[in-house]
């Protein structure tokens, strides 16, 4: 009986984890598309607006579709986490390292993200309509974040 919840959480996790990669792999070719300007303007233009949306509308899909709480708050968390680090820790790493004012505004304002993103993803994978409304409302709330914090 052991053996099979923690299967049951192993494949949870390894699926979750995936799919925060492919969201992560999806928004890094995105990127790619825009600086290589190879796509009509309009065209470019939703799929960054439709980027933008990938990031808190998959913790609820994937929360809804999989009544995984743990797998949930992972694809909340995690791609935000993997931005995080293409946009800032890998130049921190590299010795690149901002004022301290900087440092501390970079990580509150990925921090939220990651903590909100998390708690959608918990709120989608309950089973009641008022969990899918408070997820709905960390989702504005994480969109207005990420909107008023872009440099």
């Amino acid at each position: 009986m052991e053996k099979m919840k923690i299967k049951k959480i192993v494949i949870s996790t390894a699926l979750s984890l995936f799919i925060s990669a492919l969201i992560h792999i999806f928004i890094l070719f995105t990127f790619i598309i825009e600086n290589l300007r190879t796509l009509p303007e309009l065209f470019g233009l939703l799929i960054s607006i439709l980027s933008i949306f990938v990031y808190p509308l998959a913790p609820i899909f994937y929360g809804l579709k999989t009544k995984d709480r743990i797998g949930s708050v992972i694809v909340g968390t995690v791609p935000i986490l993997c931005l995080f680090y293409e946009l800032h820790l890998s130049s921190f790493i590299a010795g690149n390292i901002p004022e301290t004012d900087r440092i501390i505004d970079v990580v509150t304002y990925f921090g939220s993200l990651t903590i909100i993103g998390g708690l959608e993803g918990y709120y989608a994978s309950k089973e009641k309509i008022d969990s899918l409304i408070v997820a709905v409302v960390f989702m504005i709330i994480w969109v207005s974040i990420f909107l008023n914090g872009l440099d």
